[in-house]
């Protein structure tokens, strides 16, 4: 990847296995927590983080790691969801992260996807986030479209935590995670949701971007580009200072890439 030479070079660790890819994530993330266990996270919904979470619970009841003081933030959620609603995202990180690892409703600020005044609960977010002192590590997902968290193509970089409008893309890709009980003929993906902005990824003192999955290799390029786009909004990463990417090897494999 193209930098400029006062930005420190992006850090890639290739993964030839699922499990691999969850061992190496787990590895970073145990890190840095060993190091910060205080640290303030942002963290992502979807397939990708799946593995993961299961590895960081496995770690956490062996002794090897704690989340004990570790403060949650997500990275979004769907608009008019309760958070008690099984679709929503709030109840995707309480069953794949939160209860498992028992942590306490102190540790974690979830966004409020029906809230009455969204705008308003956007603002509170954002002094959540401001009153723990920013977002030490933020972990992403990729989606086919170059989208990181709901920041869709277009998205000004600016915005701190917003509404976004969500692609027939994205919206596609997340009818892949309703759960098991639902189908997408009897709930619709919302065509609305409430995201971190870019500004505050971009602030964030660390960056774990995960990729994972099919069709990721159009914005696997524009990353590898080192050109921040405003069309492709994983490429707004080109110029943090901390960035650390784990690519599982089937999807570096078709996008026939290296990041420098």
């Amino acid at each position: 990847m193209t930098r400029t030479s006062s930005v420190v070079p992006v850090q890639v660790i290739d993964a030839a296995t699922t499990a691999a890819f969850a061992s190496a994530a787990a590895d970073w993330m145990c890190g840095h927590l060993i190091s910060a266990p205080a640290s303030v996270l942002a963290i992502p919904t979807g397939n990708t983080p799946l593995s993961l979470y299961a590895e960081l619970i496995a770690r956490s009841r062996s002794g090897a790691v704690s989340l004990d003081r570790a403060r949650i933030f997500n990275l979004d959620e769907y608009c008019g969801l309760e958070a008690s609603d099984p679709r929503s995202f709030a109840a995707y990180l309480h069953r794949h992260l939160i209860s498992p690892l028992a942590l306490r409703p102190t540790q974690v600020r979830l966004l409020q996807g029906d809230a009455v005044d969204i705008e308003l609960e956007c603002r509170a977010y954002d002094a959540a986030i401001a009153d723990s002192g920013g977002i030490d590590l933020c972990v992403l997902g990729l989606g086919a479209n170059g989208h990181i968290a709901f920041n869709e193509p277009g998205t000004p970089w600016h915005l701190r935590t917003h509404v976004a409008d969500l692609s027939e893309c994205t919206r596609a890709a997340q009818r892949r995670t309703v759960p098991p009980q639902q189908t997408a003929e009897h709930w619709p993906v919302p065509s609305r949701g409430v995201t971190m902005g870019i500004a505050t990824l971009l602030e964030a003192r660390h960056v774990l971007l995960l990729i994972a999955g099919a069709g990721k290799a159009a914005a696997m390029k524009a990353l590898h580009g080192g050109v921040p786009c405003i069309n492709w909004p994983v490429t707004s990463l080109a110029v943090h200072p901390s960035l650390t990417v784990i690519r599982l090897c089937e999807v570096t494999e078709r996008a026939s890439l290296s990041i420098r």
